[in-house]
């Protein structure tokens, strides 16, 4: 049975926990920047409510940082070091590589460099690995990045860091922007860690799915139904105004597609 997942930040924790979730999924950097003492109460807060299972967006970087004459992974280090700790401290086993800009090429030569952010992404593995986590390796729509756009370009790069604790991801807005074919879900599960699913079509609004938005879900759960997949679909939209009713809303579109999604 698939796990499904509000997505956040710190300060909505507890509304996620409280509106029915299975887990919640929060901002790294976010994470990254918490005190001993607050770490240590928000573990306390995590207890009592729903787990944190995923955490997204790894780097705060807001601007083409891997592909820059003179990037050096190893100066990434002691972030990732001290993210990968922190997040694990609130049982956070996956972390989610989206960074569309930081990934982003500046020139076409720049595939030349690809060999930087093949080395940068062993980098972040390894001390993931350090930590019991795997790495998430996002697939972006072009309006987000313009590298690593599907989930084959994903699992290509995954095969040649050979790290056993990298995976990618199927997210329904950015398999739509790429015109990924829905069946990659099917080809690529053995890669596949996790999904995200929000109304695919507003931009750059990212609202919650729900019946009668007019978009046709079946083909996206019908593919994850064909693959097997059992693990964690996240709702990654817009903060709601109200965490119940934005739930409520995740429910209905279950259960209207109730007999092609269970």
């Amino acid at each position: 049975m698939v796990k499904i997942g509000g997505f956040g930040h710190i300060v909505d924790y507890l509304q996620i926990a409280a509106a029915g979730y299975d887990f919640a999924e929060l901002d790294i950097p976010e994470i990254a920047v918490l005190s001993g003492s607050e770490l240590k109460d928000f573990r306390q807060k995590i207890k009592k409510g729903s787990p944190v299972l995923i955490a997204s967006r790894l780097l705060p970087v807001t601007e083409s940082l891997f592909f820059k004459i003179g990037f050096e992974p190893e100066s990434l280090r002691a972030y990732l070091e001290k993210a990968c700790q922190k997040t694990a401290e609130l049982g956070i086993r996956a972390l989610i590589l989206g960074n569309g800009k930081a990934r982003s090429m500046l020139s076409p030569s720049d595939r030349q460099k690809e060999d930087v952010f093949i080395e940068t992404l062993s980098l972040m593995a390894e001390i993931a690995a350090k930590n019991q986590q795997e790495i998430i390796l996002e697939p972006l729509g072009p309006r987000y990045s313009n590298y690593i756009n599907t989930i084959e370009q994903a699992v290509y790069i995954i095969q040649k860091v050979g790290k056993d604790n990298l995976f990618t991801m199927a997210d329904l807005r950015h398999m739509v922007g790429s015109k990924d074919k829905f069946d990659s879900i099917v080809r690529y599960l053995p890669y596949i860690h996790h999904l995200h699913i929000d109304y695919p079509l507003s931009y750059p609004e990212r609202l919650y799915p729900a019946v009668g938005d007019g978009y046709d879900y079946s083909s996206f759960f019908a593919a994850i139904k064909k693959s097997g997949y059992t693990g964690t679909l996240t709702v990654e939209a817009d903060v709601p105004n109200n965490w119940q009713m934005a739930y409520k809303k995740v429910e209905m579109l279950l259960a209207a597609y109730r007999s092609i999604f269970i």
